[in-house]
């Protein structure tokens, strides 16, 4: 004897009813009668600007910072080099040393992960070119550069 489509099948008989599936089973299920979730949001404005413009104000704060690579004087430069000296010229003595940390994604929508491309990136012109600049600036001196991790070093040696 049979109690009905299923059989004597208990989970059939507890999920249904005489008017269909149970509602909490078909809750699980959405349909166009019961909706969707809505789509998560690929981008908010709000959210954008004020991303942009953060990273734009971290970049022209980090080329605030990197720009004096480029303007190297006298007075910029001149007070490592005497504590140089004081320390007897050891060879690669880091004179300046600036940490940037590059954003996941700058103004222009590429990422540049690492720092020597980010502070090309910042200064339009890459460290060869600016420690050229520099080394034209000193006579029987020799400048370098370094990075560790996020920190960008500026580096002197005695040439002879």
């Amino acid at each position: 004897m049979s109690t009905g489509p299923a059989g004597d099948d208990p989970i059939y008989t507890m999920q249904h009813s005489s008017t269909g599936p149970d509602p909490t089973v078909l809750a699980m299920f959405p349909t166009s009668s019961t909706g969707t979730a809505p789509p998560p949001l690929v981008v908010d404005i709000t959210e954008l600007m004020g991303s942009y413009g953060a990273i734009q104000a971290q970049e022209a704060a980090d080329r605030t910072t990197l720009s004096v690579l480029l303007n190297e004087t006298r007075e910029s430069l001149r007070p490592q080099m005497f504590a140089w000296a004081a320390a007897g010229f050891p060879t690669s003595y880091i004179v300046q040393q600036f940490i940037v940390t590059p954003p996941s994604v700058c103004s222009d929508g590429v990422s540049r992960t690492d720092v020597s491309t980010y502070v090309a990136y910042i200064l339009g012109k890459g460290m060869g070119e600016i420690i050229e600049g520099i080394q034209a600036l000193c006579v029987g001196v020799l400048i370098s550069y370094s990075f560790s991790g996020n920190t960008l070093r500026i580096h002197v040696s005695k040439t002879s």
